[in-house]
């Protein structure tokens, strides 16, 4: 996944209604469960992360018009 692919798919997150602490639980049953992808996840995030943080601060900042 690279960070636009992340932007489309965030949009989803909201549409599943689910109570934000499922995200938590989610992390902490894939690090439990399934380690070696926990581990693959986090090094791609740690990779994207500055990227993220940018487009988020890009996406508060544009101009309506």
């Amino acid at each position: 996944m690279d960070t636009k692919e992340y932007f489309e798919e965030l949009k989803t997150v909201d549409q599943d209604k689910i109570h934000p602490e499922f995200h938590t639980f989610a992390t902490v049953w894939l690090k439990s469960r399934c380690p070696e992808q926990y581990k693959e996840l986090a090094a791609k995030y740690k990779t994207l992360e500055g990227e993220i943080y940018a487009q988020h601060e890009c996406n508060a900042n544009k101009v309506p018009f």
